[in-house]
């Protein structure tokens, strides 16, 4: 069975772009009439049109995580207004869900087990922890008896709950104001967690790339130590839930044999291959351990975590310079059948091509609790900014 033929087909079916932090940046400013360049104008308004005309623009966790980074409240909340009325807040799922899926997918081809091909997990829905942990988590009503049917309650007070749920998803990517943080942290709020984790897998970068500097691999040696160290890191307890559930041996699966040394390595480095978002990230991190002239930073952790999810799943993703040419360098994009764009100039030609391959059934994540059937969510976003601005809203059409 050759790659092509056994590598399944993980895009979504709407037609998706996937943006790096830094696009979206650029986006906010020239959405504020003070673009970084003169293209990035177009760039938006090419963005805005294939957006209203059904094209997919999801977040990522990595992009909850990197906003989080940006101090100041206010750029926050212009990046966070931007994300918002162009992605919906739809969201790609959980990884640890999508890389289930992945796992089971390659152990079915490996090893047989599962016997049958596992089914795709929906990949697009909406809001934070679609993203963060896998399942919908939408604002309720309740009433004394539990949650309110919405179907028997008036349509204005849907409309309420539904601009609810999108000002409370704008609210999580654009984060708290300082004013705002005191009352927080009596409520348990702890920014520093995720820093701490953050700070936590870096060093673990760190220290590898100093081994490494000591005592140097060949290429394809620093490949496989990779890929042990991705799935032994990352990985570990998603492979021992599997493996115990399908009951499999994995030392036996493989062909390792205690008397034989690296016996059990072709049939693992080929496993681990066959998990797309794993084999992305072996691959970047492989091109940056080998260039020593170059520290691990938190920026190149969140891109690894950011495109091994993005370029299986979207048809379209626009990394930054250096990532775009890591990816080119691993032949990424063809493997997946995606479009790595690596000048911004030339996204508003792939979104043309993008709109062409609109289907009226897509974008079916839109959940009743979440947009109107005709409803303008660029529109709404005012009319919710107005409502916690306490200013007199416009009444929506």
């Amino acid at each position: 069975m050759t790659e092509a033929a056994e590598a399944p087909n993980l895009h979504m079916a709407a037609p998706s772009v996937y943006l790096d932090l830094w696009v979206w940046i650029r986006l906010a400013r020239a959405a504020k009439g003070v673009p970084r360049e003169a293209i990035d104008t177009a760039v938006l308004t090419a963005v805005r049109e294939a957006s209203a005309a059904g094209v997919v623009f999801p977040l990522s966790a990595t992009h909850y995580a990197e906003i989080g980074k940006i101090t100041d409240p206010r750029q926050r909340t212009d990046v966070a207004r931007i994300m918002a009325s162009v992605s919906h807040c739809r969201t790609m799922r959980s990884d640890r869900v999508l890389l289930r899926h992945q796992m089971l997918h390659a152990m079915h081809l490996s090893f047989g087990r599962p016997t049958f091909r596992p089914s795709s997990p929906q990949v697009l829905g909406v809001g934070a922890a679609w993203a963060l942990v896998g399942e919908r988590a939408p604002l309720v009503l309740r009433g004394p008896s539990g949650d309110v049917d919405m179907d028997t309650v008036p349509e204005e007070l849907r409309d309420m709950l539904r601009m609810a749920n999108q000002y409370a998803e704008f609210q999580l990517l654009a984060g708290p104001g300082d004013e705002e943080i005191e009352d927080l942290r009596r409520r348990g709020y702890r920014p520093e967690a995720m820093r701490e984790v953050t700070r936590s897998r870096l060093e673990w970068e760190e220290t590898y790339a100093g081994m490494l500097a000591d005592d140097p691999v060949s290429r394809h040696e620093l490949r496989v130590r990779i890929q042990a160290r991705e799935i032994l890191h990352e990985h570990h307890d998603l492979l021992q839930e599997l493996l115990a559930e399908y009951r499999i041996d994995l030392h036996r699966e493989i062909g390792l044999d205690p008397n034989r040394p690296r016996s059990g390595r072709p049939r693992m480095t080929a496993f681990v291959d066959r998990m797309p978002s794993v084999r992305i990230a072996v691959d970047l991190k492989a091109a940056l351990f080998s260039n020593q002239t170059k520290s691990w930073t938190v920026n190149a952790l969140f891109d690894v975590d950011a495109l091994g999810i993005a370029v299986p799943y979207c048809h379209v993703v626009v990394p930054d310079r250096e990532m775009a040419n890591l990816l080119s360098r691993s032949h990424a994009g063809p493997r997946s059948g995606t479009r790595i764009v690596t000048r911004l100039r030339d996204l508003p030609g792939e979104l043309a091509e993008l709109q062409g391959r609109v289907s009226p059934a897509d974008g079916g994540s839109e959940d009743a609790d979440w947009v109107a059937p005709d409803g303008d969510f660029c529109t709404e976003m005012e009319d919710l900014h107005a409502l916690a601005s306490r200013r007199s809203p416009r009444v929506i059409g």
